[in-house]
């Protein structure tokens, strides 16, 4: 039905467009064909770790990347799949094999054609081995085979309910010729990236820009509209913020869009301000310890430190009253999967004065109980507000806190591989599915030196079995309920204090038009944008 509803709208559009100059004056016509030709200038806080998007699950990363790569198919604003260089599949009855017919004629940038070997290699060598979500697609894919050049076929372990969101998301599909029996983390290739997408890379100047090229030799003709997109890094969000407004630069979004500019923007003029095709972030920000430090491992003192934040002060004056206080680790926008009735931990300073007291951290002379080291990236505004409200409240109990701002890098690092830090402010998507977006920050079996993993160290065989449960079913129903248990498990246990529901917002020059009109990934996707 859908598919139908969407070829007739196809019909009205191309008969619009064809007898648009036979309509009198005083009628308009909806949307105006798109035109070739321009630059569109995305401002971004922080240089990319790598343009290689089948090893990371970085914002940051997968901005420039999504434009490069292509995967086998996109997502929809209602997480349906589409096709990208998978032009049609299917799926068994048993739902363990999953068979996609790619499209003709795709090319990587260097004039080499996509095949099968291609998928197959990038889903068994790279993304099973090397993406932070590896541990949770590795225990339902077997192998992929590839019968014709053009044919990938799936087999999976047991059912995963979850495949086509995770293709959706983190297949990036690499060139097998470039990184075949290579140090895949550290090849040339990732910070000069040859995929098959819409733009070709061009340029990277560190601390300055990264420019991608029209690529004329794309499998779907008719795009990319643009000639080129310019990725500016402007490490300063007021900065950012005016440089948008003065036209020197085009779009912002998500992390790249700080909170106390949406306002403002929304009342000036020739600006659009949204939060359509954002829809499959339901972001959170969490505050999560390192359960390998002793002070840490003691349940009173993170409950201590969860009842000294108020998390509604987070929203109003970190989040710019865009978002909501958060119960969970699952969004209250993915309505199907979210559990409200869990521990709460009310702001009350006494209670967490009380627990520290019965942990035996009593105040010195100073009044101060303990010190803990508190990391967070400097370029993300709202990782940056809530890490300094979060000081002065820990401050208000007792607790002395080291803040620690650094370059995303060097945060990333210290969190995940070197694992030396105390506590961790930042931002995780949870909207995908939590097959997906969530059992990676709290499965046993991610507890890996590899960015937006398991970086608390938590492990729990019941969260586990939950997960791996939700993951497998095929039923909504048994996987709701799956998750909502473990929710409540996560909530009690406490490795990681969820903190707000942020507002997920993009901004850009209202000369532009195409943007965020279909994916539930609008905010990687620029290739239906035009310029008028």
């Amino acid at each position: 039905m859908r598919n139908c509803i969407r070829k007739a709208l196809l019909v009205v559009i191309a008969f619009t467009l064809m007898f648009g100059a036979l309509i009198p004056n005083g009628l308009t016509i909806a949307a105006s064909a798109p035109k070739r030709g321009g630059t569109m200038v995305v401002g971004i806080s922080t240089d990319p770790g790598t343009l290689n998007g089948a090893i990371s699950g970085s914002f940051f990363d997968k901005i420039v990347a999504s434009n490069v790569f292509s995967m086998l198919i996109r997502l929809d604003r209602d997480m349906e799949p589409v096709p990208d260089l998978a032009k049609e599949w299917s799926v068994s009855q048993d739902g363990l094999t999953y068979t996609f017919h790619l499209v003709s004629g795709a090319k990587w940038h260097d004039g080499k054609p996509v095949t099968s070997e291609d998928v197959k290699f990038t889903v068994e060598d790279v993304i099973m081995k090397l993406h932070p979500r590896a541990g949770t697609y590795s225990q339902f894919i077997s192998k992929v085979d590839t019968p014709d050049p053009h044919t990938v076929v799936f087999r999976l372990k047991k059912p995963f309910g979850a495949l086509m969101n995770g293709l959706g998301y983190d297949f990036f599909i690499l060139p097998k010729h470039i990184y075949s029996g290579t140090d895949i983390k550290n090849h040339p290739s990732n910070v000069r990236p040859i995929g098959s997408g819409p733009f070709k890379f061009r340029e990277w100047l560190r601390g300055s820009h990264i420019t991608l090229e029209r690529n004329p030799d794309y499998f779907r003709k008719e795009l990319p509209y643009l000639d080129r997109l310019v990725f500016r890094v402007i490490p300063d969000a007021s900065s950012r913020t005016m440089a948008l407004e003065a036209g020197d630069i085009d779009y912002l979004a998500y992390l790249a869009l700080p909170s106390s500019a949406v306002p403002r923007l929304k009342a000036g003029k020739n600006m659009t301000v949204t939060q359509d095709g954002l829809e499959s972030l339901a972001s959170v920000l969490m505050l999560t310890f390192n359960l390998d430090r002793d002070v840490l491992k003691d349940a009173r003192v993170r409950q201590a430190i969860a009842h000294a934040i108020d998390r509604q002060y987070l929203v109003d004056y970190a989040d710019y009253g865009l978002g909501r206080p958060a119960t969970g680790p699952i969004s209250s926008l993915t309505t199907w999967a979210y559990e409200p009735n869990v521990r709460k931990y009310e702001y009350n300073q006494k209670l967490a004065e009380k627990l520290l007291d019965e942990a035996n951290y009593k105040p010195g002379p100073d009044g101060v109980r303990l010190t803990l080291r508190l990391i967070a990236d400097t370029a993300v505004e709202l990782n940056r507000k809530s890490a300094e409200i979060i000081k002065e409240q820990l401050r208000q109990v007792g607790i002395k806190v080291d803040l620690q701002l650094a370059e995303r890098g060097v945060m990333l690092d210290r969190v995940y591989t070197k694992r030396d830090y105390d506590m961790h402010v930042h931002g995780f998507s949870t909207g995908s599915d939590p097959a997906i977006d969530v059992a990676r920050l709290y499965v046993s079996s991610n507890i890996r030196p590899v960015s937006f993993t398991n970086g608390s160290g938590y492990s729990n065989p019941i969260v586990d079995e939950l997960f791996q449960k939700g993951e497998a079913s095929t039923k909504p129903a048994d996987r709701a309920r799956y998750y909502r248990e473990a929710q409540k498990i996560l909530v009690s246990d406490l490795p990681i204090i969820h903190l707000v529901e942020y507002g997920t917002t993009a901004a850009w020059n209202s000369h532009f038009h195409g943007l965020h009109e279909w994916s539930a990934y609008s905010y990687y996707i620029f290739w239906d944008a035009w310029r008028d």
